[in-house]
């Protein structure tokens, strides 16, 4: 594990931490590699229930690739091909978790950081964040995987001024354009980013699970989509003692908990 990737567990909500605030939170190999491990770490602990992703200090999420390192870790095709990998095997982690995953925005979130943002469920920013992938400056691709979750939260004509254009947008500009979900005042962010996670942390997992996965279909490839397995959650869901117990809970005007089973 990289001293660049901080993870810790508070109860049931997990933080994973971008930690080269000298570099912006430029994402570098190791910092690929400390990704998927804090995800892997946190997807088989039953306990966590909220991912929140963020970056150290005050001036960025992740600003994009570390490009003081592209000579070492990206330059020629089998280093190039291994970083990609790497990548892209931290980001499936992120985006296929069974937890709920929050991307915390403060401050510039550029190229890998779209990447890595766009894999989480819900994104929150700070007025000050902006947001661009500026690709064609450094000659770089993104797979198709990448590409399709950006496009499929701002449509083709969004990432195109983002990845063509060159486009920088704002956070009201992101959030209009669909990127992000809220911006939230930078005073007390990080208390109101928490205070949701854990609100969504007291809710049923079994239901994360099905939307989740329900959700994650509809945005597949068709001859990709697992239906009947989305049905199984479905049944799962009013087959279970959690469904039971939300019921009660609203009857007697209580605040449910729920276990997951």
């Amino acid at each position: 594990m990289t001293d660049k990737i901080l993870s810790r567990k508070t109860g049931d909500i997990a933080h994973i931490v971008f930690n080269n605030p000298d570099r912006l939170n430029a994402i570098s190999l190791e910092m690929w590699q400390g990704l998927g491990d804090a995800v892997e770490t946190f997807e088989a602990d039953p306990e966590v229930r909220v991912l929140v992703l963020s970056g150290s200090g005050d001036k960025a999420f992740v600003a994009g690739a570390d490009v003081s390192k592209y000579e070492e870790e990206r330059m020629g095709e089998n280093a190039a091909e291994h970083y990609a990998k790497t990548g892209e095997k931290a980001l499936a982690a992120l985006y296929n978790s069974g937890k709920a995953t929050i991307a915390a925005i403060n401050g510039y979130c550029i190229g890998g950081g779209i990447s890595v943002a766009t894999c989480c469920d819900l994104r929150i920013a700070t007025p000050k964040s902006s947001f661009g992938q500026p690709a064609m400056r450094y000659g770089i691709g993104y797979r198709y995987k990448s590409l399709k979750r950006v496009t499929d939260l701002i449509g083709p004509a969004a990432a195109k001024e983002l990845l063509i254009g060159g486009a920088s947008f704002d956070a009201q500009q992101a959030m209009t354009k669909g990127l992000i979900g809220q911006v939230l005042p930078e005073e007390g962010f990080m208390d109101a980013v928490l205070k949701q996670a854990g609100r969504i942390a007291e809710g049923a997992p079994l239901t994360l699970k099905q939307v989740k996965h329900a959700i994650a279909q509809i945005v597949r490839d068709p001859d990709q989509r697992e239906l009947e397995l989305s049905e199984q959650y479905f049944q799962a869901c009013y087959a279970s003692a959690d469904y039971r117990e939300g019921i009660r809970a609203f009857a007697e005007k209580r605040r449910p908990v729920f276990k997951g089973d």
